[in-house]
Order: structure tokens, then sequence, then C-alpha cells
């Protein structure tokens, strides 16, 4: 049996083919020395692992809710239930690109660890590319909308925003000065973790070289429903993160969210635009939906103010 030098976690709802098709993927890695743990967030029917084919070459750690508690609450589990001190958080729907991700993601973690004592920072999180996949225009739309900080061709200091926990690597000892991520967010618990994590004085990094892909929405109606949820629960996390970048964009009432619809959603949409052109130069073509995509995260955040 390897020595582990990590565990990664592995949050699951409902996905049964998918998490059976990266277990799979893990077990061909050429380095295995490492542990999964899989937490299975009131599946229906339970997440069997008999379900795999084969021998797995690394050990499991199972966990369970009874009921499903959100993806916060699934991956706090998870964090607890890891043995080894370097934690890789992967979506139960993730699909490894090649043989070699693992032993990718600990060089870039390495990597990371220089960069940050360069800082004068002793811990630091890595994420490193996410390539959506869905089919059709929505999908596209979606992909452009969602990863466009996690598909650079360039190393990158994150200092104005949060690494999403898929595809990322973190030393387990930050949980302990940040705290672990806030389970009254359905969603955006990520991004209010990364907040604290600027705010705590812990070095946040994009880094390619380990990519994997990630199953997004394909339709108007899922698109619509994920970025308008976003937007709801945004307030909440500005609340907590009162000093996030850019909050002089955020509306604070219904007022001030009418006088900065139209430019808060072309910024945004405009932004997303600049980070995509440059290697991307097609997404012109997805330019309609991604402005309908901050129009839904816009109107989330009116649908929270309205309620107070």
């Amino acid at each position: 049996m390897n020595t582990v030098m990590a565990s990664i976690i592995i949050p699951v709802y409902n996905r049964h083919g998918e998490l059976q098709r990266l277990l799979h993927q893990l077990s061909g890695q050429t380095n295995t020395a490492f542990e999964v743990v899989l937490v299975d967030d009131g599946s229906d029917p339970p997440i069997n692992l008999r379900e795999t084919e084969t021998p797995l070459p690394f050990p499991v750690v199972l966990k369970r809710h009874t009921m499903r508690s959100g993806i916060g609450k699934a991956r706090n589990t998870g964090v607890q239930a890891a043995g080894a001190p370097l934690l890789l958080f992967l979506d139960s729907d993730g699909d490894l690109l090649d043989h070699a991700w693992f032993e990718k993601h600990l060089r870039l973690h390495r990597r990371a660890k220089e960069l940050a004592a360069a800082a004068g920072k002793d811990l630091c999180v890595v994420h490193s590319e996410v390539l959506g996949t869905a089919p059709g225009w929505w999908g596209k739309v979606d992909g452009y909308s969602n990863w466009y900080g996690s598909t650079g061709r360039k190393e990158k200091a994150i200092r104005d925003r949060h690494v999403p926990t898929h595809n990322t690597s973190v030393e387990k000892a930050i949980f302990e000065r940040t705290g672990l991520f806030d389970e009254t967010l359905e969603v955006l618990e990520d991004v209010e973790w990364g907040l604290r994590c600027l705010s705590s004085g812990i070095a946040l990094y994009y880094l390619p070289g380990a990519p994997v892909r990630h199953l997004d929405r394909s339709t108007f109606r899922s698109v619509w429903r994920h970025y308008e949820t976003f937007g709801y629960f945004a307030p909440l996390v500005r609340k907590k993160a009162a000093d996030a970048t850019y909050s002089f964009l955020f509306p604070r009432g219904m007022l001030s969210a009418l006088l900065l619809f139209l430019p808060v959603t072309g910024l945004m949409t405009l932004y997303i635009l600049f980070r995509w052109i440059g290697h991307r130069p097609q997404v012109l073509w997805y330019l309609p939906g991604l402005y309908i995509a901050n129009v839904a995260y816009y109107a989330g955040i009116c649908r929270r103010l309205r309620e107070g």
C-alpha cells in the first residue's frame, strides 16, 4: 500500500454513473498514493462501492448523510474525515483528461508553495484548469460563463475573487485558520470561503497544467436557474465579506438595483468576454447567452433584495 500523500474529496448526490467513471479514471493514475473520501449527500439509492467493476488501488473512506444537506456540509464532512495533510477537491461529474493528473497536481502545489513563500505567505490554495463540457449552444454558454477564471494559459495570483473547489488542492491546515465552508449557503460556499482565505493572508493561485472537464448545464432553463440561484445567494456572501472587491458595483436596495442593472450586467458580460477573447475568439458567437446568464444572476440578486 502506497503512503497516502493526499486525500481526494468527492461529494456526490445521485451521480452514480459519473462517480463510477471518475473512480475508474482515478484507478488508472500513474501515481495512486492517495485516499478517496466519498461523501454521499443523501443519494437515493445510496452510493454503493460494490458497483465498482474492479478493485480500487487506493483506500476509500465513505461517509453518508442520511438526508441531503448541501454541498458545503458535504465538503466539510470530507475535510473532517480526510487523513492526509493535502486535500484535493473534485466534483463527482469531473472527468480526468490523462493518467498523470494527480502527479501533475502535486507538482503544481509544490510550485504554488514556492510562489507563496516568495510572497511571504505560509499557506496556499491551488486551482487548475477546468474545461466545461455540455452539448448545444446553451452548454457552451454555461461553460464560458462558469469557467472564465479556470482556463488561462499563465500562472496567476488571485487577489480579486475566489477559486472554484473543483480541481483544487488545499492544505488541511488552512481550515484551522479560516474555518470550514459556510453550511448556511446553498451555493457560493466556495466563494465565501475563498474571500475568507484572502482576508486571512492565504495565497490563492490559478496554475494551468492539470486539466479536468466538468459536465455543465445544456438548456436555457437549467442555465437560467443556475445563475439566478447564484445571484440569490450573492447578497448573503457580500454581507459576510463586506470588504470584498467591486462592492461599489453591488446593489444595496431595489432603487440602486434598478440604477445599476444595465451598467453591472453589461460590465460583467464584457469582463467575461475579455477573459476569453484572446484564446477563444469563438466566444463572440455566445455573447447573447453570456448576457442572459448575467441577467439571470442579477435577477437573483433582486429577488433576494425584495425579500429583505
